[in-house]
């Protein structure tokens, strides 16, 4: 009997832990997106100035270069706005396809949405000073996200672990 509860309490520790671990990866993935969102910015931009390629086929290939959930929301955008005639259909989607990408705060998505819906109303110019203040702004959110990873990621670890202990502790 003792030795059932030892396994117990050993996987409920190490369920805990898990969970504690899990929670600090998510603080570097809000990093990693957020650069992704700075890297595909900066190729749109490329796109726009140089190769002067309209708005979906530089938001396609600019896709090409970032990974995890934006990559996919960002085509389904791409989709939307070659399907949808009405700026409201195609703000709608990009209000819920970057709403749906994980690890990242309200303030990151709203950044990122209002850089993508202003983008296409105005100018080469005009579009050109939107990347780069989008561009300015998520890389201080970048700045914050690797702050706060340093300082949580360790405590998120360490609380997942002692929470297990904790519950052990209770139920023994």
């Amino acid at each position: 009997m003792i030795i059932i509860k030892l396994i117990i309490s050993f996987l409920i520790v190490a369920l805990a832990g898990y969970i504690g671990i899990q929670k600090a990866g998510g603080l570097s993935k809000r990093e990693y997106i957020l650069r992704d969102m700075i890297t595909f910015l900066k190729n749109v931009k490329n796109e726009i100035v140089y190769m002067q390629t309209i708005l979906p086929n530089a938001f396609e290939i600019a896709r090409q270069n970032v990974y995890f959930e934006l990559k996919d929301a960002i085509g389904q955008i791409i989709i939307d706005m070659l399907n949808q005639k009405s700026d409201y259909i195609k703000d709608e989607s990009i209000v819920v396809n970057i709403s749906r990408i994980k690890n990242l705060t309200d303030y990151d998505k709203n950044v990122f949405i209002s850089i993508i819906k202003s983008l296409g109303r105005g100018d080469v110019t005009t579009q050109i000073n939107i990347i780069d203040n989008g561009i300015n702004t998520l890389e201080n959110q970048v700045k914050e996200a690797n702050e706060y990873k340093l300082s949580n990621a360790k405590v998120y670890k360490k609380m997942g672990f002692i929470m297990g202990l904790i519950i052990v502790i209770i139920f023994i």
